[in-house]
């Protein structure tokens, strides 16, 4: 159990630099799991927030801010200067606890702790490299060789997955400063009743099949590859299928989806709009080629979509057997895969039920709060 310290406003929770994607959810997952734990102590409190607006967007409506010590929004970009003011607001605390990093603005506190969910980093030789032009390549390097600097500067890091504690260590980093604590299904999954509605329109479709994937258009989740992966679908297997993102215009564009008749956008979503979405599919295909860990699929398990994937560990470490995998470098793999599993309906259901059993088995959100403020304590 996790007691609060009354005497003074020691711990910062800094979620200011988490504006999209699967950050954005753990952030707010956090903080509103860490007002509801320390609105059942009924006691005093030494935990001040600082997030995002997009974080604070996506907290939930009963959401009780008063509980801490203070709350502020404050959006901060990378190495963008931020107010002198703003930065004061970070100072004098005796643990600041990143959500995810790296935070480069420097902060006068005793102890900084970072989450870390930087791949790139994790894994140098990766197959998400040869999509990559050589000039981003090479600004990749760089990039990511300032990253890792900041995050060997933090008291402790905070990783989601065992596998990506060995590959820090395998390159470097000290796994005595390297804590693990699993990622999870938002607290929202439970509660059908705050479910929130997509602005689309289901009509739309053509299709009796739905594809689809959610997340960002980042170059390494290989999304480009549908718009071939389709084709073959069509040409090889007569299979035809509606591919549905939560992209924006421009990602569609740029994936090359926007003129395709049968790819279609949700648009951006909130948390509470995210099982909704799963509803809509008959199967999730992620063929991310570099991840340290995706919520996606565990959260495609809870909602009883079938998962089709990478295979790599940051799936098949979480998904084991409930997943149908293919190599997603493979435009035939991924075609021959996805038609396998959508032949074969009680295989699909079996694994399923799969899915549901190891999503029982993984921490739940509030357990996930309890294991941050154990490390943020010890």
């Amino acid at each position: 159990m996790y007691h609060v310290d009354s005497i003074h406003p020691s711990i910062l929770i800094n979620a200011t630099n988490i504006h999209v994607g699967g950050g954005v959810q753990v952030a707010s997952s956090f903080i509103s799991e860490l007002a509801t734990i320390i609105g059942s102590t009924k006691q005093n409190n030494n935990i001040s927030i600082l997030c995002s607006s997009q974080v604070e967007s996506n907290l939930p409506t009963e959401f009780d801010r008063s509980v801490f010590c203070s709350f502020n929004v404050l959006n901060v970009y990378g190495l963008k200067k931020i107010s002198n003011f703003s930065k004061t607001l970070f100072d004098g605390y005796d643990t600041c606890f990143t959500v995810f990093g790296p935070f480069y603005l420097k902060l006068k506190v005793k102890k900084h702790i970072c989450g870390f969910a930087q791949p790139w980093i994790a894994y140098p030789n990766n197959d998400a490299y040869s999509k990559l032009p050589f000039v981003n390549r090479l600004k990749n390097n760089i990039k990511f060789k300032v990253q890792s600097f900041y995050f060997k500067q933090y008291e402790q890091l905070v990783v989601e997955q065992m596998h990506v504690k060995e590959a820090l260590g395998n390159i470097g980093y000290k796994k005595d400063k390297i804590s693990v604590v699993s990622n999870c299904v938002s607290t929202v999954y439970n509660e059908p009743d705050l479910w929130k509605s997509l602005n689309f329109d289901k009509s739309k479709l053509k299709y009796s099949i739905t594809l689809g994937f959610i997340g960002r258009a980042y170059s390494h989740k290989n999304i480009s590859i549908l718009k071939a992966v389709d084709q073959l679908l069509s040409e090889k297997y007569k299979l035809k299928c509606n591919f549905v993102f939560t992209f924006t215009e421009d990602e569609m564009k740029n994936c090359g989806f926007y003129e395709l008749d049968n790819f279609f956008s949700v648009g951006t979503i909130k948390i509470a709009q995210c099982p909704k979405f799963y509803q809509l599919l008959d199967a999730l295909v992620f063929p991310s080629l570099l991840e340290c860990f995706s919520a996606s699929p565990i959260e495609a398990m809870k909602m009883r979509t079938t998962v089709i994937a990478s295979n790599y560990p940051f799936v098949t470490e979480v998904c084991q057997d409930a997943a149908f995998y293919f190599d997603a470098l493979d435009i035939n793999s991924i075609a021959d895969t996805i038609a396998d599993a959508l032949s074969n309906g009680t295989l699909m259901e079996e694994k399923k039920e799969l899915g549901l059993t190891l999503v029982k088995g993984l921490p739940t959100a509030k357990e996930r709060a309890f294991a941050y403020l154990n490390i943020i304590n010890n």
